[in-house]
């Protein structure tokens, strides 16, 4: 897909064009960029990047724009220059740019502002809390750009948008001005979950994500091994790949455990919404990493909860947003190998509040997290400052 060139049948749509701007296109756990961008109804998207990383959705084919090579990829991460594509983007006449995290905010500045569009930047979790040093020291050109010149995004972003109130509070900590942050849950369709639970499997526990440290899928595998003295018949699925992979099968190997836990890598879409019909329990025991970073709301709380799934997760970052303690799931205290090995066995012992705490969850996502809603939302976001306005909460 390198060098890849938009359809022009976009000019003829009629819809205003968001230049949607993710330097990788795309991260194989970014669903939630794509979701996002071909959810758009009134508006259309036009997916700028920088590398390929071969994960498009068919959703999205012929919207895609990439440069031929990695040389001026490289440089424009370094120095923010993006009036080359700025060139070849002109015939669409973007409307805006909306750039996903904090390092592609900055890197897509110079683009709005050529294109003389208002930029938006989605703020997602570990470009907020993963610390300065580390970015400055990761050896990754954007990440190091971003370290060195955020202030600039902060002062001449149009909007910035976070997945949750703490992270909304975080930004504003860091610099980014308050009348300018808003909270904008990414939603969940939940068309694709059809709420039934009539093949669910007692022991069952499911966990779901990249396989990092703020995942704190190794807190899981410990307090699993806690579980199955209890529940013999428990076993414990685990989607997703990582690099924290090798690791994480040795410790179960190590534990006793790897004929009870399985890996099962990244899965498409579907694969994991029939693993969530199936489930018991969804674990998601994310902590904050060594070097800062932490979640905001994981894509698998939403899902969970919408497919009726009981959630066991812990008091972590917009966790606490997505997840009611004891009336759609159970929180627990991040860390604690001994809580989170007994919230899992009260639910596994107790079906019928771990299934009245799903449907309490599958209400919670109609009601606040639906992604059609969410959607309308952005999109009047939109409105208003292509209106030369600023959004208000």
């Amino acid at each position: 897909m390198r060098g890849c060139t938009p359809d022009p049948a976009l000019m003829a749509d009629g819809r205003p064009v968001v230049a949607v701007f993710r330097a990788p296109v795309f991260n194989a756990s970014e669903s939630f960029v794509q979701e996002q961008a071909s959810g758009l109804r009134r508006y259309q998207p036009l997916v700028v990047g920088l590398e390929d990383k071969g994960n498009v959705s068919p959703a999205l084919e012929g919207r895609i724009w990439l440069p031929n090579g990695p040389i001026a990829a490289t440089y424009t991460k370094l120095t923010g220059r993006s009036g080359w594509i700025a060139r070849r983007l002109q015939d669409f006449h973007p409307a805006l740019v909306h750039a996903h995290f904090a390092q592609d905010g900055l890197t897509a500045l110079g683009l709005a502002r050529r294109l003389g569009v208002p930029l938006v930047t989605s703020l997602r979790g570990h470009d907020l809390m993963r610390s300065r040093a580390s970015q400055l020291f990761s050896g990754q050109a954007s990440w190091m750009a971003y370290a060195l010149r955020r202030k600039r995004l902060m002062r001449e972003g149009a909007l910035f948008l976070t997945e949750c109130d703490v992270l909304r509070t975080a930004a504003i900590r860091q610099g980014f001005p308050e009348d300018r942050v808003l909270t904008h849950y990414h939603g969940v369709d939940m068309s694709r979950f059809d709420g039934a639970r009539n093949r669910v499997e007692e022991g069952l526990i499911l966990h779901v994500g990249k396989l990092v440290e703020k995942k704190g899928t190794a807190d899981l595998i410990d307090a699993f091994t806690r579980v199955v003295v209890h529940r013999p018949d428990a076993r414990l699925v685990i989607v997703g790949d990582g690099p924290l992979r090798p690791f994480l099968e040795a410790q179960a190997d190590k534990a006793g455990m790897r004929e009870r836990i399985q890996f099962t890598g990244v899965l498409p879409a579907e694969a994991v919404a029939a693993w969530l019909a199936r489930a018991a329990i969804v674990a998601i025991p994310s902590r904050t990493a060594h070097d800062g970073d932490a979640e905001g709301i994981p894509n698998i709380a939403l899902e969970a909860s919408a497919a009726a799934c009981p959630v066991v997760a812990t008091r972590h970052m917009g966790l606490r947003e997505a997840v009611i303690d004891a009336k759609t799931g159970l929180l627990v205290r991040e860390g604690s190998i001994a809580a989170l090995s007994d919230a899992l066995l009260y639910l596994l012992a107790s079906p019928r509040r771990a299934a009245a705490l799903g449907e309490a969850g599958r209400a919670l996502m109609v009601s606040r997290f639906a992604f059609a809603d969410q959607m309308e939302r952005l999109e009047g976001l939109y409105d208003t400052l292509r209106a030369g306005g600023v959004p208000m909460a």
